[in-house]
């Protein structure tokens, strides 16, 4: 974490104090040459990502009888034999739904989030979300570059596991 730094909210007066940017740097391989292509990134609303994630298709239930002897009962603490109803998520319309939906999530979060000045094959400036996601998508972009950056995008502002531990142990040294 050499790049850490705290500092007192009182010493922060920029509107934007709080947006976060950064780059991601992915990989093109071209021949014998590895390419790593830069894109500015930057961080999503919380109030958008919220929003975005209501969307979630929700799975449906069914009913199925517990019996203490599966190990899925014992887990949940069952002692005595008893209908339960839960999520299938098994069920193939739910997955086909939720394959939808994540990848519109991660489209809708690259569109947002990615702050390179990109132009269209039509030479007109990527300005909204799908243009800029259009405008990635021009240039060849598969689907692990875009999970790539929709991941970098949502990091921005969320610490990692490793991150929280190492921020904990230098606040209490």
């Amino acid at each position: 974490m050499s790049n850490y730094r705290e500092v007192d909210i009182e010493a922060i007066e920029e509107e934007d104090a709080f947006s976060a940017w950064g780059y991601v740097t992915l990989k093109v391989q071209r021949g014998t040459e590895i390419l790593g292509v830069k894109v500015k990134v930057e961080s999503v609303p919380q109030e958008t990502i919220d929003a975005l994630r209501k969307r979630a298709p929700r799975p449906p239930v069914k009913t199925v009888m517990l019996d203490p002897s599966m190990p899925e009962a014992v887990a949940l603490g069952v002692t005595t034999r008893q209908k339960a109803i839960i999520p299938d998520y098994s069920d193939p319309a739910f997955q086909e739904q939720q394959e939808a939906f994540d990848t519109a999530f991660r489209n809708e979060v690259v569109g947002r989030g990615v702050a390179s000045k990109l132009t269209l094959k039509g030479g007109g400036i990527a300005q909204t979300p799908e243009e800029r996601y259009r405008a990635l998508e021009e240039r060849g972009l598969s689907g692990l570059h875009f999970t790539e950056l929709a991941q970098k995008i949502l990091s921005l502002t969320q610490w990692t596991e490793d991150e929280r531990t190492n921020f904990l142990k230098s606040a209490s040294a």
